[in-house]
């Protein structure tokens, strides 16, 4: 065995002594929560139908700090990575460990070749016990295998090798109770919306073994499958998902509380405390140009939920579709981050009809010159044609209110126009 060349017994011991120090509650007022988002910038993790899983981890991730901000002010919330960026593995724990948190909850995707595997789970530091636990500690702990010097760093650490997972089991149980308490709490929820649960699970797991706390790593469902893919790509998917951990984690802290003499915290009235905004929708505009990106193209930075509106002969680049102001500011925050400084809050009033504009819907741009009949517009009437730069325009519709402009913009990506977008347009 190689464990001990690995991570000699001296060591061991010390890192033992050293998370001992959390081995029980903290009496500190303020809770320290650290959120990990796995993966980043170069380490995509794992690739499901047209996304990438840091980018699902990351959402969530931002998701879950939202509603503890809002509804909890004597939690810290601190995040190992907000934007699209490659953090190594011990960085993660070192960020932990600095602020002295008391949870870690790390937050990932699984994958397997077996396309129809779906369900979710918690893991906790731990041995593996079969073939499959093995494959997922190695393909998370195999990143490392992105950093420079990563076997010095990490005293020679094989992620591919049982004996070295082994190793690291040694060194957090520690905390394995308030860990497996969380990780169960985070399952059970999964389970009440009618997920399939495939339970908490121990795993040699790199990014959870330097972290001197308890520490947990969610697994939301699988990438790889095409129906979970979806939905934990989806707005009410990830919603879900993220209250299910914070829910969890509300039910943790309130042990917590009554172990360290704190104020209890009630999930049933902190939950919900904003009023949503009456007929009206909340989006941020981040971006205009005279240029017209595909919503997957680089120079969106990764933004979700993009809708294109064509206003004066630019392309406006929106992100998000909310009618909460916190889930707005949030938006907002993450297009500041991304690096769209000039970033703002736009309000969409949902009854409000144009008076001297109109919207319609720009079904393409080509250097072809069609007629109305030509079987490219087969389903559509009222075409309208227009000499746009080196090509031609087409346009298809006539409403004056937003709303109308966004079913009718749905009825036509149905047609086939899938790059079909809104554009708002002076009256002749």
């Amino acid at each position: 065995m190689r464990v001990l060349t690995i991570f000699n017994l001296k060591n061991i011991l010390v890192l033992i002594s050293i998370f001992s120090i959390n081995v029980s509650f903290s009496q500190k007022k303020d809770f320290t929560l650290v959120l990990d988002a796995g993966h980043g910038g170069h380490d995509s993790g794992a690739v499901g139908f047209s996304i990438n899983e840091k980018d699902v981890n990351l959402s969530l991730v931002l998701k879950i700090g939202a509603l503890i901000e809002r509804n909890h002010k004597d939690i810290k919330v601190i995040y190992t990575r907000k934007t699209d960026e490659f953090i190594p593995l011990m960085t993660r724990a070192d960020i932990a460990n600095r602020n002295k948190a008391d949870l870690f909850i790390s937050i990932h995707c699984n994958a397997n070749a077996r396309s129809s595997a779906y369900g979710t789970e918690t893991y906790v530091l731990g041995a593996h016990r079969n073939q499959d636990n093995f494959n997922v500690a190695k393909r998370e702990n195999e990143v490392i295998l992105l950093e420079k010097d990563y076997q010095t760093k990490y005293e020679g650490f094989n992620p591919s090798s049982p004996e070295s997972i082994i190793g690291l089991t040694l060194m957090q149980s520690v905390h394995l109770e308030n860990s497996l308490k969380i990780a169960t709490y985070i399952e059970e929820n999964f389970r009440k919306e009618n997920r399939l649960s495939r339970g908490v699970k121990q795993l040699g797991l790199v990014v959870l073994v330097y972290t001197a706390m308890p520490s947990v790593l969610v697994e939301a469902g699988f990438i790889s499958n095409y129906q979970e893919g979806r939905y934990l790509n989806s707005e009410d998917g990830q919603n879900t998902i993220a209250k299910n951990i914070y829910k969890a984690f509300l039910s943790y802290k309130k042990e917590y509380d009554k172990k360290s003499g704190g104020d209890e915290l009630n999930p049933e009235v902190v939950e919900e405390k904003e009023k949503p905004l009456e007929n009206i929708r909340l989006k941020v505009q981040f971006l205009a140009s005279f240029n017209k990106y595909s919503l997957n193209s680089a120079q969106l930075r990764g933004m979700k939920d993009v809708e294109i509106i064509k206003a004066n002969g630019k392309y406006v680049y929106y992100a998000g579709n909310t009618n909460l102001k916190s889930e707005g500011d949030n938006i907002l925050k993450i297009a500041k981050e991304a690096g769209f400084t000039d970033a703002m809050i736009v309000e969409f009033k949902e009854k409000e009809y144009l008076s001297e504009e109109y919207f319609t819907i720009e079904l393409l741009l080509s250097p072809k010159k069609y007629r109305e009949k030509d079987a490219v517009f087969k389903g559509l009437n009222n075409v309208v044609r227009e000499r746009y730069s080196n090509g031609y325009v087409y346009t298809s519709g006539k409403v004056t209110n937003y709303e109308s402009a966004r079913r009718l913009l749905e009825n036509i990506k149905k047609l086939g126009f899938s790059d079909a977008i809104i554009s708002r347009v002076p009256n002749p």
